[in-house]
């Protein structure tokens, strides 16, 4: 009489799918706390959360930090190439503006961290951000006043949208700072969905709403009558890759990245 025949069972029944995912996550969670490459130590908070151990395992998109410090041509930022003498000129270690250029890297993003620093000779410093083109941006500025004997100088802040080349809304507010000539602004600006935060040498001075441009990069630029020179700006996305990966799946839900 032939024995039955048994079929070989595989390796991994029908729910070991389930136990291998409940098995990654615990792993994950557990796991202690390991260094990240050097090359992203300075994107990574310290913390002990569930995101912060995944990012030391996962580094963090560096495609979108970036920082431009001048020591090479300016062949990636574009302007309206005019050829007149408001364009931009290079010095030994930042660049004189001129008539609005926009950093070509930047133009597809939509919410980032904007800072930069500057030095203001005459009158003003402007900046633009989710900027489409030349004729689609947000604009802002530092204005000073010379002041007098009885007049100390003064800072304002400017801004205002530029939509099909047209300025709208434009708006001025005082900045409580120290004004001299030599004086160095360094500039942080938040751009997140329809809200944009300003900080000036450590200060905020401005914060405001506004829907109508929703994509664009950063850009630098002076009015006629005005001299101011840029060192260095740098660009880095205010929501890190893993984060974004991360709220889209089903292994985390976004409010424990918080």
């Amino acid at each position: 009489m032939n024995s039955p025949i048994r079929k070989k069972q595989g390796a991994f029944g029908p729910g070991s799918g389930v136990v291998l995912v409940v098995l990654a996550t615990l792993l994950v969670m557990f796991l202690p706390s390991m260094p990240a490459p050097t090359a992203t130590m300075d994107y990574l908070a310290p913390g002990n959360s569930l995101s912060d151990r995944i990012s030391q395992i996962f580094p963090r998109n560096s495609n979108f930090a970036m920082r431009e410090d001048f020591k090479m041509d300016l062949r990636n930022w574009q302007g309206l190439d005019r050829g007149t003498t408001t364009d931009w000129h290079k010095l030994a270690s930042s660049v004189r503006l001129g008539d609005l250029r926009l950093w070509k890297p930047t133009l597809s993003l939509a919410d980032y961290n904007m800072q930069f620093a500057g030095q203001i000779e005459n009158k003003a410093m402007g900046w633009a951000f989710r900027a489409a083109d030349v004729n689609n941006y947000y604009a802002a500025k530092i204005n000073v006043s010379k002041g007098s004997t009885d007049n100390p100088p003064r800072a304002e802040i400017v801004r205002y949208a530029v939509v099909g080349g047209r300025q709208l809304n434009k708006t001025q507010l005082p900045i409580p700072l120290s004004i001299a000539v030599d004086t160095l602004y360094e500039v942080k600006v938040r751009v997140k969905g329809d809200r944009f935060t300003t900080v000036v040498n450590g200060q905020l001075v401005d914060s405001w709403t506004d829907r109508r441009l929703a994509r664009g990069g950063v850009g630098f630029f002076n009015d006629p009558g005005e001299k101011a020179n840029l060192h260095w700006v740098a660009v880095s996305e205010s929501e890190g890759f893993l984060k974004r990966f991360l709220s889209f799946s089903l292994l985390v839900h976004p409010a424990a990245l918080e």
